[in-house]
């Protein structure tokens, strides 16, 4: 369930309307997955957050060679 300061258009009484399961923000199926870093390290949208971090500077890295 949200609990924070921002509200997602897709949580419909507390049910993800994409997954169809309860709204729980940063897990997989998530729009906010990998794309964000949460407060709570058990999120698993952290550990997407740095790989996909890494990625984009690896990617960015390459583009300057």
């Amino acid at each position: 369930m949200n609990q924070g300061g921002w509200t997602c258009p897709r949580d419909v009484e507390g049910v993800c309307d994409i997954i169809k399961k309860e709204c729980d923000p940063g897990h997989k199926g998530c729009v906010l997955y990998g794309k964000v870093k949460f407060a709570s390290e058990e999120s698993p949208s952290n550990e997407a957050f740095e790989k996909r971090m890494e990625r984009k500077m690896r990617e960015m890295m390459e583009e300057k060679e």
